[in-house]
């Protein structure tokens, strides 16, 4: 029986096969080592027997490659992305750091993740005189195990990242025939191997494809974001007092999902959702939208229409989906049914709505407007909880959000 391939090893009886690992789980008298922290440890459980006999095949760094490469399939937003790709590469190999570099006309870009919430990608530029470009040029997997010696060595990643290199081991990145940037993996104990370099070199050749297509979404993405934040904002620049809101609302929610744990797809449709939950203000006239005075109850029900409008408006753009929907719709109910357009309650409102409706009470309270000051952070905070515990806000939003802003 072949072990799953993030088992890089186990021990029993003092012997260790495959090899050892930072990450250990005890079951019983059987050591494993994991390439991964989080695994499914049912799967230890049935493989258990078979380590004990000492019949449990373990899969080469080089054989683990397409599956560890395959695992990169669900990622969506390419800072995540490249994250996993850098944390992966140096599990199978046992390196410190890993880097990507992007071929750009004349120059390599070395890509930076930026901010844990924003996902925001930088880059440096990387001269092709480099060992980076030397082995997009070459065209092939190279070691330099003797940095001291190597003067096409870059310094100014080293500089910006406050990073010392000590030797890299790199390999052109493919997707199909056409180069597409290189990948450095670095800072291994005693140096780089051959053995090593054949694996970066397969790693190198499965992960190009995907890298494109996520660096194309993602600007694809950020472009359709764009547009319909200029479009918001400028909704919201009808009154003075609200014209970064759509924009605020949107980093609140992603914050509260990123804290609540929602998937990347879901963080996608999210972020989009919060961006446009406001769009239906264009449907409210300015002499409502903008009345300083108190509003009476005919007002106040077209006012309540914007979430119906919103969710109209929505429901026509190509590809949106009920959930992208659902915050426009829902972002004023309340869980015990006193909020509106439909006076939904509990279980009827979506999470989206719920987040939505969080972060645009928060935000509301935070911002000057004018008839107060910007709240501080703990009582908006305190008023919040208080809402949740009398059943009109998700307490677990609530805390999301209150751990999202630490």
């Amino acid at each position: 029986m072949y072990a799953p391939f993030w088992i890089e090893g186990y021990e029993h009886s003092q012997k260790l096969v495959g090899r050892a690992s930072e990450y250990v789980v005890n079951i019983e008298d059987v050591k494993f080592y994991l390439l991964f922290p989080d695994v499914n440890i049912n799967i230890l459980n049935i493989v258990l027997p078979e380590a004990k006999k000492e019949h449990l095949k373990v899969l080469t760094p080089k054989e683990k490659v397409p599956f560890v490469a395959a695992q990169l399939n669900s990622k969506i937003r390419l800072s995540s992305l490249l994250k996993a790709i850098q944390s992966n590469i140096c599990s199978l190999v046992k390196a410190e750091a890993a880097s990507i570099l992007l071929f750009k006309e004349d120059h390599l870009e070395f890509m930076v993740t930026v901010g844990e919430a924003s996902g925001k990608i930088e880059s440096i530029p990387v001269p092709m005189e480099s060992i980076a470009g030397t082995i997009f040029l070459e065209g092939k997997v190279m070691i330099f195990n003797d940095l001291e010696s190597e003067k096409k060595h870059f310094k100014g990643v080293d500089k910006a990242a406050k990073f010392i290199t000590k030797n890299i081991v790199g390999a052109p990145i493919w997707a199909g025939e056409k180069k597409v940037g290189v990948i450095e993996v670095l800072n291994k104990d005693m140096g780089f191997s051959k053995e090593d370099a054949e694996v970066i070199e397969i790693f190198a050749g499965l992960i190009g494809k995907k890298l494109l297509s996520t660096w194309e979404y993602e600007r694809m993405s950020r472009l359709f974001k764009n547009i319909i934040l200029a479009i918001t904002t400028a909704i919201d620049k009808r009154d003075k007092y609200t014209h970064d809101h759509s924009k605020n609302v949107a980093d609140y929610s992603l914050k509260i999902g990123q804290v609540l744990g929602l998937s990347e797809n879901d963080l996608e449709k999210l972020e989009i959702s919060a961006i446009l939950h406001d769009v239906g203000k264009i449907g409210v006239p300015d002499d409502i939208l903008l009345k300083s005075g108190k509003l009476t109850k005919e007002e106040f029900k077209v006012i309540q229409s914007h979430t119906t409008i919103g969710a109209e408006i929505i429901s026509k753009i190509k590809y949106t989906t009920k959930e992208i929907i659902s915050g426009a719709l829902e972002h004023h109910e309340k869980l015990d049914g006193s909020g509106y357009p439909n006076g939904k309650s509990n279980g009827e409102i979506s999470l989206y709505g719920r987040i939505i409706g969080v972060a645009d009470i928060y935000d509301a309270l935070a911002t000057k407007r004018p008839y107060k000051e910007p709240w501080p952070k703990e009582k908006i905070l305190k008023i919040l909880f208080e809402d949740s515990e009398k059943g009109k806000l998700d307490k677990k939003v609530v805390s999301a959000l209150k751990k999202a802003l630490k």
